[in-house]
């Protein structure tokens, strides 16, 4: 009889070991739940504040992974391929290039080389033909994405428009141009001339004295085109009548 009570005991005992252990475990699962909740909460966040913050940014942005393919971007992007979000996401530019009638050059999205994208960003400019057909110039700049073991799992891409900015860069290059070649050709009389009051030649900075027209020719663009007024004429060529009185 006694026996039998402590093997009872004994066991009572056994199961309130078990019992205790369960419930710290289950206590333990519970904290660890709750942890994995928090974690999970700031992560929700985090994701959140990044889709803002993309969708945000006014210039076209995009994600792709190690092999080309599109992973994420903002609505400016979907923009410039003309098709939404979720049929852009999960597909190549080569996919996206063919139904969109090739817009989207392939060597513009190329990811940026490993090596070199490790210490910064690549750029590169190029021509789109957008949604809105109208050919326009990006800046691309492009990074790689660099997970923390060192694995290299694709690559993010940032398109500025620099068309307006071509164009003025461009106007402003022909309107030097054509500045430097006016100034090449534009010759113009300044300052003081000292011309003879009786033949009415000019004397140059040599000491030369030079015929009015020759020194302006020289010294300007101006032709000359000679022919005699009423005056010389009459006392020139008194015999001929060169001139009509009744028009003079």
């Amino acid at each position: 009889m006694l026996k039998s009570f402590f093997e009872l005991f004994k066991w009572r005992l056994i199961e309130k070991q078990k019992l205790e252990k369960v419930t710290r475990r289950i206590a333990d699962l519970e904290l660890e739940t709750q942890r994995h909740e928090q974690v999970e909460n700031v992560r929700r966040y985090h994701l959140h504040l990044l889709d803002v913050l993309l969708n945000t940014i006014p210039d076209p942005v995009y994600f792709q992974d190690i092999e080309g393919v599109l992973q994420g971007c903002n609505p400016s992007f979907a923009n410039i391929v003309g098709l939404p979000r979720e049929s852009i996401l999960g597909r190549s530019i080569s996919d996206l290039s063919t139904e969109c009638q090739h817009r989207l050059p392939e060597k513009l999205f190329q990811q940026p080389v490993a090596s070199s994208s490790r210490s910064g960003v690549t750029h590169v400019e190029g021509n789109i033909h957008c949604a809105d057909d109208r050919l326009r110039e990006f800046l691309f700049s492009k990074a790689t994405i660099v997970e923390p073991d060192g694995k290299i799992s694709g690559s993010v891409g940032v398109m500025v428009d620099i068309t307006e900015r071509k164009k003025a860069e461009a106007e402003k290059e022909r309107l030097i141009k054509e500045l430097q070649e006016a100034l090449t050709t534009v010759k113009t009389l300044t300052g003081l001339l000292p011309i003879c009051s009786n033949c009415k030649k000019i004397r140059d900075d040599k000491g030369y004295w030079n015929q009015i027209e020759t020194y302006i020719h020289q010294h300007s663009q101006a032709e000359f085109s000679h022919g005699i007024c009423p005056d010389c004429a009459k006392k020139l060529y008194p015999e001929f009548d060169l001139y009509d009185e009744k028009k003079i």
